[in-house]
């Protein structure tokens, strides 16, 4: 073999390895790529389901409700100025007003009845949080509780006992 022989031989085998590493490189960052477009999707997909389940808290609910009702009542309104012509429209708008009025007060007594309102005040539940506690005369017995807080300061744990007292009902 002539040196000139080994030599194109080398720099072919040089260039072999560079393309393979590029071609190894490229599918590498395309694969990152991929993946970061897949977090992408996820995150609006999280991002929207967390924007309906704000839509739905009872609070949401509540104004809905409320909203409805205002426009039952300008409707039944608006109906009466006519005269007795929409009787039969006004009742059954009247009937629709109760059916609301009924779902709103359940709906409320369902919030009150919850913990997810302070059973002193009102206040919205801001969180719950489960620790392990240990004891015994061992001390290796273990239980989990779970502490609900609300946003007026009143704590309780799940088996009954108060934490904290609610804010608003010490003034």
């Amino acid at each position: 073999m002539t040196n000139e022989i080994i030599f194109y031989t080398q720099i072919a085998s040089i260039v072999t390895f560079i393309i393979a590493l590029f071609t190894v490189y490229n599918v590498l960052v395309q694969a990152k790529d991929a993946a970061i477009q897949l977090l992408k999707e996820r995150l609006i997909i999280k991002d929207e389901q967390i924007a309906a389940l704000k839509a739905q808290t009872p609070d949401t609910l509540v104004s809905i409700l409320n909203d409805r009702i205002k426009v039952t009542q300008e409707e039944i309104g608006r109906l009466k100025n006519d005269g007795d012509m929409h009787r039969i429209e006004i009742d059954l708008k009247e009937e629709e007003l109760r059916g609301i009025q009924n779902k709103l007060s359940a709906l409320s007594e369902l919030i009150r009845e919850s913990d997810f309102v302070c059973p002193e005040c009102g206040d919205p539940l801001a969180g719950r949080q489960s620790h392990t506690i240990y004891g015994g005369a061992d001390g290796e017995q273990e239980a989990d509780i779970l502490i609900s807080s609300y946003e007026c300061g009143y704590s309780i744990a799940d088996d009954g006992r108060e934490l904290s007292r609610c804010q608003h009902q010490a003034r």
